[in-house]
């Protein structure tokens, strides 16, 4: 009997093998460090860092790819923040549930804690919003033990789990998604794979069962509150659970004994039970559980592999399904994967290859001996972010006729839990790095929106819509300028000129220069005085809650010239006049040469202060600022990272880092401050030009990256890596935010003062080019890391 499918839902699989299997990582390794040991399914040592039960770790390793939603696995064992049913801002969650059960000898072992997490953020569960579907608050599971010790050890889009029980039948799991850089439709595979290892460590046969439990969507996820429920065969055996809206199945591939129920949830009882009999599932109840019997010989192991998979097409800018705000958009993976059934299917078939292809190309940074050890698991790890923050719009309405069906519109939200909203430009300038080098067409995709969505005079978006505009949190089709404008284009064109160092062509060059060009001379007018380049606006054009124009630093007062934001204008002139060039435009490549020349002129003659530039100085109203900005020289990494001149005179950068390293360095060991009084005194709480949000000892994660490179390309390479990874080792090993990038550090304490899944911290994956002493294009060279990493990953 073959049952009917429906338009959309989500199934899980079991494939069970034979295959020999052993303990996945060793449990001995070093605590909250980053250390090298061997792991199953690479040939050489890996690197990692590997938690335990007594480690703080803010959120689990996310499970899901490109466009797909995740679904998080936390460290204790419970199933986290969940939006692959589309419930975006406020996420699901956490769910607090258990995944896995082990019945031996009449008890049961339920694979967890019983600590449930709180739900975190302002937009989560703060002054900007609440839970929408919260999980539960308190686990109780009487009558079966849980897990003594928990080692995690997460490596995205792969987390390693070694349970320690008392049980005779020890238990790793594996469970991964597929993510193959370079591959980005074998990326958009909507599921997970969940690899049970099973040893019987006795001189005595063991058996048992192992239960999996999923919830499924919540009723409102789902769109009903009944669920239909068929028996489904065909290459595997199993119980389809439909929903109109979301919808799932469960099955067994190649085995028959498989038992199927209702969720087994937070019932202890349910668990306890799961060797004879699973709950009866209810039309009403979404959630489904099944079970399977083993039979171990002594010393013998199995591997038994679920499969989850997942169908949900649609999401609403509102941020979750039943909100009565926002456009309805569908999700691009929806194009290639119609069905969770035949997604599940390939999978079941692609599986080996598919985790063989993730290791490979995890293998390649593994054994890279150019990076530091910190930086290789760091690297893979970050990669997390493309699936907690990123959504592909297909090109249909409410989007734009400009929208390519092929492109459609690919943007990242950016702070799921903290500030919601969608390609944020700054956030993707700084974070948009490796998805040039690894996912080209989302990178492009988004290109194509900022040129689409450019206002007529000149100004690039700087969000697709979101919480800082006033519309939907994860709106695609509701573009501002916003309020930082002054910097809207020089992170347009940076993000342009990255695009084509790697893969331009004149064909795509044409494409933009028009829009390029415009956006130029928009920042270029901004400011019509004789400083205007390296000052900010002289009249309001911004979309601003404050009462002066503002930039990427917005809770910091700008007036006059800045040399922060004048340097990046300079940046952003060196790019735009050597597309100039290459486009024949000689007359627009003179102006931005004249441009470029008056605002240095501007910068070393007006704001250069002895050791280093002054923050800012408007000489109409004599507001001047002398205090030390830790960042003013962004715009020096910017060129220097594009393969073009300095644009600060050279012997000003040495000096200048020099005192900030005195000064801003100096005041924390966890990076450096933002701002410091010139002699090296801290500020105290709101002193000028500080306000709003930002305190003495803030600083932000991503721009610290950003300066520890600056370092790097002055030839001060050990200090720079150094700077990076004390910044990266406090908010990994000692803050446990691997999986939920934070964006503000207080240095006084190391902790995190705002920010959950911030995307700008992707920036980390510029350090490889640094380090070569080369340009942002060198790794994708043959022989160079991202280059090896794409050959790596392809099928064979």
């Amino acid at each position: 009997m073959k049952a009917k499918i429906g338009p959309s839902f989500l199934l899980i699989f079991f494939i069970v093998s034979g295959v020999s299997a052993s303990m996945l990582f060793p449990t001995d390794v070093k605590e909250r460090t980053w250390d090298l040991f061997q792991a199953d399914g690479f040939s050489k040592p890996v690197c990692g860092v590997v938690n335990r039960l007594r480690d703080s770790v803010s959120n689990g390793l996310p499970l899901g790819g490109v466009d797909t939603g995740c679904i998080d696995l936390e460290t204790t064992g419970l199933l986290g923040y969940c939006t692959i049913f589309n419930t975006h801002v406020p996420r699901r969650g956490p769910i607090n549930l258990p995944v896995l059960g082990l019945s031996v000898g009449g008890k049961t072992w339920v694979l967890c804690t019983k600590e449930p997490k709180d739900s975190v953020g302002m937009w989560q569960n703060g002054p900007a919003g609440k839970p929408v579907l919260p999980g539960i608050k308190e686990l109780r599971l009487d009558g079966v033990q849980t897990a003594k010790e928990i080692y995690y050890w997460g490596h995205y889009p792969v987390a390693d789990i070694e349970f320690e029980t008392d049980a005779p039948v020890s238990v790793g799991l594996r469970a991964w998604s597929p993510f193959l850089p370079g591959d980005v439709r074998a990326s958009m595979i909507p599921g997970a794979v969940l690899e049970v290892r099973l040893r019987n460590t006795t001189d005595a046969p063991q058996k048992g069962a192992v239960a999996f439990s999923f919830p499924g969507p919540d009723p409102k996820e789902a769109g009903c509150d009944r669920f239909d429920r068929s028996v489904v065969k065909g290459g595997f055996t199993g119980v389809e659970v439909k929903g109109k809206l979301a919808s799932y199945v469960m099955g067994v591939i190649g085995r028959e004994n498989a038992r199927f129920g209702g969720e087994l949830g937070a019932d202890g009882a349910a668990w306890a039970g799961i060797a004879s009999v699973l709950p009866v599932a209810r039309p009403d109840q979404p959630g489904a559980s099944a079970a399977l019997d083993f039979d171990l010989a002594p010393g013998k192991e199995k591997i038994v592999r679920f499969l989850l998979t997942w169908h949900a097409p649609t999401w609403k800018g509102g941020g979750y399904n039943w909100s009565d705000k926002g456009n309805t958009f569908t999700h691009m993976y929806a194009r290639y994967y119609s069905s969770a059934v035949a997604t599940a299917r390939l999978l079941a078939r692609d599986h080996k290859s598919l985790l063989r292809r993730i290791l490979a190309w995890q293998q390649v940074i593994y054994t890279d001996e150019k990076l530091p050890v910190w930086l290789r698991e760091t690297l893979v790890n970050i990669l997390y972010l493309i699936t907690e923050d990123g959504l592909w719009a297909q090109a249909a309405e409410p989007l734009p006729g400009w929208v390519r069906p092929e492109d459609g519109l690919y943007g990242l939200i950016e702070s799921p839990r903290e500030c919601p909203q969608i390609e944020c430009i700054p956030c993707s300038f700084y974070g948009n790095i490796p998805l040039v080098y690894f996912f080209p067409e989302l990178a492009l995709s988004t290109l194509r929106g900022y040129k689409g969505y450019q206002d007529r005079g000149g100004s690039p978006p700087w969000i697709f819509g979101g919480c800082t505009s006033g519309t939907p949190p994860v709106e695609f089709a509701r573009p501002t300028r916003g309020y930082q404008v002054t910097l809207n284009g020089p992170c347009y064109v940076d993000m342009l000129d990255r695009y084509l160092m790697c893969y331009g062509d004149k064909k795509l060059l044409h494409e933009f220069y028009p829009s390029m060009k415009k956006t130029t001379i928009f920042m270029a007018n901004l400011n019509r005085g004789p400083d205007g380049i390296i000052s900010m606006p002289d009249r309001k054009v911004s979309i601003s809650p404050m009462d002066w124009e503002t930039e990427w630093f917005e809770w910091l007062r700008w007036y006059g010239m800045v040399s922060h934001v004048g340097g990046i204008h300079l940046a952003q002139l060196r790019m735009a006049e050597r597309m100039a060039e290459q486009t024949g435009d000689r007359d627009f490549a003179e102006q931005c040469r004249q441009w470029a020349e008056s605002g240095q002129n501007s910068m070393e003659s007006k704001m250069w202060n002895g050791s280093y530039y002054l923050n800012f100085w408007d000489q109409d109203t004599g507001k001047k600022s002398d205090h030390v900005f830790g960042y003013q020289l962004d715009g020096e990494w910017m060129a220097r990272f594009h393969g073009l001149p300095g644009v600060f005179r050279n012997d000003r950068v040495k000096t200048t880092l020099e005192t900030i390293k005195q000064i801003n360095v100096a005041a924390t060991k966890y990076g450096a401050i933002n701002l410091a009084n010139s002699d090296g005194t801290v500020l105290k709480p709101g002193d000028f030009p500080m306000s709003g949000d930002y305190e003495p000892y803030h600083f932000f994660s991503a721009e610290l990256l950003m300066l520890a490179m600056t370092y790097m390309y002055e030839g001060q390479r050990d200090f720079g890596l150094e700077l990076a990874r004390r910044s990266m080792s406090n908010i990994i090993c000692e803050q446990g935010m691997a999986w939920d990038m934070a964006i503000i550090i207080a240095g006084d304490t190391g902790k995190r003062y705002q920010g959950n899944d911030y995307y700008q911290n992707m920036i980390l994956w510029s350090l490889p080019a640094v380090i070569e002493g080369s340009d942002l294009a060198s790794p994708l060279k043959p022989g160079g890391l991202v280059h090896r990493m794409l050959e790596a990953a392809k099928a064979k």
